[in-house]
């Protein structure tokens, strides 16, 4: 069988670039050559531990669950792309069968195969990638794919968007200007809202919200954040908490306007946190969350395509698939610097 380039993850901080078997395909599915892929917190994780609570990896192992390219071979029911056209891969397979799917709520799938996951299906840092055609996205000749990889966390941002109900006219804050926040700001203004604010302690971070066009930053390890925007327009109407950290989790109760939206964006490490229950209550405010996302994809190759969202303002690093293992390893130790890293395969 022939051989493709793969970045094998041997052990924890372990990745060799290696080789593995090119995935057979079937009649439904697409073969994508793989050109560009984003690395995500969730590799960070595994990297460094070889597990994320109960998923445990064994090994070798593909990580990358971001991946965009060129479809080299498609099988004989996929007729929405064809050979040589560049697409996004939506990395999540739900069985489309049970009743969670039906109800059109398929990114909450019990049977869920994602990729990358120990139990779902191979990663996307390799050459080639075998993939359900209903879930590859055909992308527009103007995108390059090393764009088109980061449809992934726009349409995260772009389901927590529309989770929070947000109107125009409205005003929002960000918690976290990591690349999920980012790409939230980018939502936000693609659907209109002027008034954004964002938070982080990392001075890179905060200069990346600038060059997208946020209006507003602030670093709670310099200045009182939440006296900063009060001051500035007496509170917000919708918080997105993409930091998952307590101290920035405490902030977003206080700026949070009279009957505002508390959109709980970031995946917590552990499942309990404090919250002020009654300063919710209080302010008759609700709570919304968001996990992954759904057809969501279209939009965010749309938006990506047409300049709406300048989606290569989020990446801060490129490196070479040889250099995965190093790669991650400098998001790890200077997260403080990295807003997104993309790598070429």
């Amino acid at each position: 069988m022939a051989k493709m380039k793969a970045a094998l993850m041997m052990g924890p901080k372990n990745i060799i670039t290696g080789e593995k078997d090119i995935p057979e395909y079937g009649d439904d599915e697409v073969l994508v050559n793989v050109k560009h892929v984003g690395i995500c917190g969730a590799d960070l994780e595994f990297f460094e531990t070889g597990a994320i609570g109960a998923w445990v990896l064994s090994f070798p192992h593909v990580l990358g669950h971001e991946p965009a390219g060129v479809v080299a071979e498609v099988g004989k029911n996929v007729t929405h792309v064809k050979v040589g056209d560049k697409v996004a891969i939506e990395p999540g397979k739900p069985c489309f069968t049970c009743p969670t799917c039906f109800k059109g709520l398929y990114n909450l799938c019990p049977n869920m195969l994602f990729m990358s996951v120990p139990g779902g299906a191979a990663g996307g840092f390799c050459e080639y990638v075998a993939w359900p055609g209903r879930l590859v996205f055909k992308v527009p000749d103007n995108v390059d794919t090393s764009d088109a990889c980061l449809a992934e966390p726009l349409s995260v941002a772009l389901h927590a968007v529309e989770q929070s109900g947000i109107k125009f006219g409205q005003s929002a804050a960000i918690l976290g200007a990591g690349c999920i926040g980012l790409c939230v700001a980018l939502a936000l203004k693609a659907r209109g809202i002027s008034e954004i604010c964002i938070t982080d302690i990392a001075p890179a971070r905060l200069e990346k919200a600038k060059e997208i066009g946020v209006n507003a930053v602030f670093n709670p390890a310099e200045e009182d954040v939440v006296k900063g925007i009060l001051d500035r327009n007496g509170g917000v109407d919708v918080v997105y908490e993409c930091s998952a950290v307590q101290n920035a989790f405490d902030q977003a109760i206080p700026i949070l306007n009279n009957g505002g939206m508390l959109t709980l964006v970031g995946l917590w490490g552990t499942a309990k946190q404090d919250i002020d229950l009654n300063g919710l209550i209080f302010k008759e405010a609700s709570i919304t969350t968001n996990f992954r996302y759904r057809h969501n994809y279209p939009t965010a190759i749309s938006a990506i395509a047409s300049g709406t969202a300048p989606i290569s303002k989020v990446v801060s690093h490129r490196f070479p698939l040889e250099k995965l293992g190093e790669a991650i390893q400098l998001n790890i130790d200077d997260k403080n610097l990295v807003t997104k890293i993309v790598i070429e395969i």
